[in-house]
């Protein structure tokens, strides 16, 4: 069974915890194929602005995890584990989660879907795909440790 993490953690955090090694040929594709899965999950429940909360139905387009209803994304959760490629599923069983909302590995990959496509990081959400800035964070963290720069949100980066 895998060790939970939180939404907020990095890939490198998530691998560790799934018993992935990143490099590792046959682990990335295992990472990328559930990471496409749940890109799909995401452009679903975008689709549809009856899962945006009450306060956000008048937002335009590029949507954040927290305009989505609780509802919407456990539905959307359990939709990708439904149509998961049978060798998804088998590694799902293998880490120990099901089908269920509960199922925090696809709430993981759903989560950093938004993350990476919403309106706030716009290099990002000119791209449908997210898969070239896996680590970014694990960057920023290292950058934030190793040098008296700051983050300036404003901009967008480090400063």
């Amino acid at each position: 069974m895998a060790q939970r993490v939180d939404v907020s953690a990095t890939k490198r955090r998530l691998m560790q915890a799934l018993g992935l090694s990143q490099g590792t040929p046959a682990h990335e594709e295992i990472y990328v194929r559930i990471k496409t899965e749940c890109s799909v999950g995401y452009d679903t429940i975008c689709a549809d602005r009856r899962n945006l909360k009450p306060e956000h139905a008048n937002v335009p387009g590029r949507f954040t995890y927290g305009h989505m209803t609780a509802a919407a994304i456990d539905n959307a959760i359990v939709q990708i584990y439904r149509n998961a490629h049978p060798t998804v599923r088998q590694w799902y069983t293998h880490w120990g989660v099901d089908g269920s909302p509960s199922n925090w590995i696809i709430r993981w990959f759903l989560y950093h879907a938004f993350r990476n496509r919403d309106a706030r990081n716009e290099r990002k959400a000119r791209s449908t795909d997210f898969h070239s800035d896996d680590d970014e964070g694990d960057d920023k963290a290292v950058q934030s440790t190793t040098s008296s720069a700051y983050y300036d949100a404003a901009r967008n980066g480090y400063h």
